[in-house]
């Protein structure tokens, strides 16, 4: 029997990762059905901390698709009051007792595929750090950062990933998932240095500002000067370290769950390559990749994945 309400539930967390989701989407989409509606509802639980911590007032955050994303002004009380919010209907899904539509998916999830939700819990942490944070002083306390909004991400998802494996997941291959979220947001801090930096937030590493003699103000200022060219070509290569290495993740995977992971290096790798090809100039304007390149990484990487 059809259950209409769990149902809805899972279309909603379909609709939001449509709407919100973009690279991560055509990641998903290259999964069976049950495993990337699951999926979805881990995206929607994690889009939503990220929305209350940018101060984003949509469906995403109230657990109902809605409009338009607009910006709101919320003090700092009001976004750790919603944080709290949050982490206690992680709490009730956990224990099946949803609190929203969406939530229900996220309940159903987490007992079908054994979702730990201690590693969801931890990506509220990182959203709370990202509340009274905004510099970073070494590359270790970023990565712990990064462990937090992308690392617990990737061990949440690894149990959908890997389901039909029938064991527990391996240190490893926690390891090799944790390499690739950082990979991953490495990548996007230096996309979004220009997006951040007009939120007064500084990702990447204080030291590393200094090793290459780049001060906020160039960053600030959008100057491409062979310091700033300097600094971002090292992040740029770092990302790509971590990606590899998260890349061994695949060998931890059954066949039809690996072009999830692989699209997602294609599409960040390529990312980073177009950054590269503007001579590193993420001030004049935002890198995107279209529609039609996606499709097609897409379809390469569904092959590959099979083949491998």
């Amino acid at each position: 029997m059809i259950d209409r309400k769990l149902h809805a539930a899972y279309a909603a967390c379909a609709a939001i990762t449509r709407n919100e989701a973009k690279n991560f989407y055509f990641a998903f989409i290259t999964l069976p059905k049950r495993k990337r509606y699951a999926i979805y509802a881990i995206y929607t639980f994690c889009r939503a901390a990220d929305a209350i911590a940018d101060g984003i007032a949509n469906g995403i955050v109230s657990g109902i698709v809605s409009g338009n994303t607009t910006t709101i002004e919320s003090t700092l009380s009001e976004k750790i009051a919603a944080l709290t919010r949050l982490r206690a209907r992680l709490t009730a899904a956990a224990a099946g007792k949803p609190q929203r539509l969406t939530d229900r998916a996220l309940s159903d999830t987490i007992v079908r595929f054994a979702v730990d939700p201690h590693d969801l819990a931890r990506v509220i942490d990182g959203m709370e750090m990202d509340l009274t944070v905004s510099r970073y002083a070494t590359f270790a306390d970023l990565r712990y950062y990064c462990h937090l909004v992308a690392g617990t991400v990737g061990f949440s998802v690894l149990p959908i990933l890997a389901h039909c494996r029938g064991r527990p997941l391996s240190q490893e291959a926690r390891k090799f998932g944790d390499a690739l979220g950082l990979g991953l947001q490495l990548a996007n801090i230096v996309r979004d240095i220009a997006e951040d930096i007009a939120r007064d937030r500084i990702y990447l590493p204080q030291e590393d500002l200094v090793r290459f003699g780049v001060t906020e103000k160039m960053l600030r200022n959008g100057e491409m000067n062979k310091e700033v060219h300097a600094l971002l070509s090292f992040e740029i290569e770092r990302a790509r370290q971590y990606m590899t290495e998260g890349g061994s993740l695949l060998d931890h995977l059954p066949r039809h769950a690996r072009s999830c992971p692989m699209l997602l290096i294609s599409l960040y790798s390529r990312i980073l390559d177009r950054i590269e090809a503007r001579g590193c100039d993420v001030f004049s304007s935002r890198i995107l990749l279209s529609t039609s390149e996606k499709l097609i990484l897409m379809l390469r990487t569904w092959i590959r994945a099979l083949l491998r």
